[in-house]
C-alpha cells in the first residue's frame, strides 16, 4: 500500500480523535473538516470510501479502521489525489502546532498510539510508522 494512502487514513484517525477533545483548535478542527469533506465530496459514489471514513471517525483510536479506509482509499486511486495528500498534510501540520496534541503525534501519547501507525509531520514530510516507514515528500503547490 503506498504511504500516501496510510498517512490520509492517520489523518483522518487524528483529525477525529483531536476533534472529540475540547482542546482541538480551530485550526486542527478547521483542517480536519476539510480534509473530511473533500473525502466526502471527491468519493461520494464509492461507498467503500466513505463507509471506511464513518466506520474510523466513530473509533479512531482503532488500528483495523484505519486499515480499512486506507484499502478503501488505495482502491479507489486515492494515491495519485495530490490535493487531497495535501488536505491530510495540513491536517498533521495543525495538529503538530498544537500544543498538547503535537505530544500525542509525535511521541504515540494520545490517539495515534505509537506502534499503531503512529503519525508526525515535519518540514521534510510525513513520516508514518508502524508497517510503513520513511517519509513523504510533497511538493508545495500552495504559492500556484
Amino acid at each position: 500500500m503506498e504511504p500516501v494512502i496510510t498517512t490520509i487514513a492517520a489523518a483522518v484517525a487524528l483529525g477525529a480523535a483531536a476533534g472529540i477533545k475540547d482542546t482541538a483548535s480551530k485550526a486542527v478542527t478547521d483542517a480536519y473538516a476539510g480534509l473530511k469533506k473533500l473525502i466526502q465530496d471527491r468519493y461520494k459514489k464509492n461507498e467503500d470510501v466513505t463507509d471506511a471514513v464513518d466506520y474510523l471517525v466513530k473509533k479512531p483510536e482503532a488500528e483495523s479502521r484505519r486499515q480499512e479506509l486506507a484499502k478503501a482509499l488505495d482502491s479507489a486511486g486515492a494515491d495519485k489525489d495530490v490535493e487531497l495528500a495535501q488536505a491530510a498534510e495540513a491536517v498533521l501540520a495543525a495538529a503538530k502546532k498544537q500544543e498538547g496534541t503535537s505530544d500525542a503525534v509525535q511521541h504515540g501519547s494520545g490517539a495515534i498510539a505509537q506502534g499503531q501507525g503512529a503519525v508526525a509531520a515535519g518540514a521534510g514530510g510525513i513520516a508514518v510508522g508502524g508497517s510503513v516507514h520513511g517519509g513523504i515528500n510533497m511538493p508545495d503547490n500552495r504559492d500556484k
